[in-house]
């Protein structure tokens, strides 16, 4: 089997297993046999044990296949790619940080508060933004593979929890959709919601700035 469909292996059970895993049959019969915390425990070995071979047989074989397109030389695209990249990784750390009321765990009132009233899945349209910029930059075959099937599990996998969000937890989180979304700044384009400046997690998008500043600066020695 050649890399190409190694990728697209791995990259098929990396997104099947967590969509099943997260689904609501299959986590609630888990969560009742193991409990909550265990099965959050094997939730991430699965997601590990999955993730890791992708990047590793994805590193080994990638920019091959043959090229489908090539914009990196048009004037912006690298600055452009660059920013996107930076604003990925920085929304990952500020979400992580100031985590959405609707991820596995919290029990907490749900409210939109920093980054939620932008986009309540901050993780991941972070990871949306960081493969989009490497498919700006990268148009073979396998980087196309490799991060569009990041790009395309990012928003399926939030629109999953939505819709899983929407039937587990309705009352706790039915004030939480009415006033955010799913696509940064739509809510507040709506009139659902502001644009809170203050209530940003600032030192996790700092964590994140630096954590781009210095991906970058070591990026062809990470390549290599």
């Amino acid at each position: 089997m050649n890399a190409t469909l190694w990728i697209a292996l791995w990259l098929v059970l990396f997104a099947g297993t967590h969509l099943v895993l997260s689904s609501l049959a299959v986590r609630a019969r888990l969560v009742a046999g193991l409990g909550e915390k265990p099965f959050l425990g094997l939730y991430s070995l699965v997601a590990l044990a999955t993730f890791i071979p992708l990047v590793s047989v994805y590193f080994d074989h990638r920019h091959g296949g043959g090229p489908l397109w090539n914009i990196v030389a048009l004037p912006g695209m690298r600055p452009l790619a660059m920013l996107l990249a930076a604003l990925g990784i920085a929304l990952v750390a500020a979400g992580v940080l100031q985590p959405s009321p609707a991820l596995a765990g919290m029990r907490k009132a749900a409210a939109s508060r920093g980054l939620t009233r932008i986009t309540r899945h901050p993780l991941f349209m972070g990871i949306a933004l960081w493969a989009l910029s490497h498919l700006l930059l990268n148009g073979f075959v396998n980087d196309v593979l490799f991060f569009g099937g990041l790009l395309a599990f990012s928003l399926v996998g939030a629109a999953h929890q939505d819709a899983r969000k929407r039937v587990t937890d309705r009352e706790r989180l039915a004030p939480f959709f009415a006033e955010t979304s799913f696509w940064p700044f739509a809510a507040v384009l709506a009139g659902r919601n502001r644009a809170a400046w203050r209530e940003l997690p600032w030192i996790g998008l700092a964590i994140g700035a630096a954590a781009a500043a210095g991906i970058y600066a070591l990026h062809a020695w990470l390549l290599d």
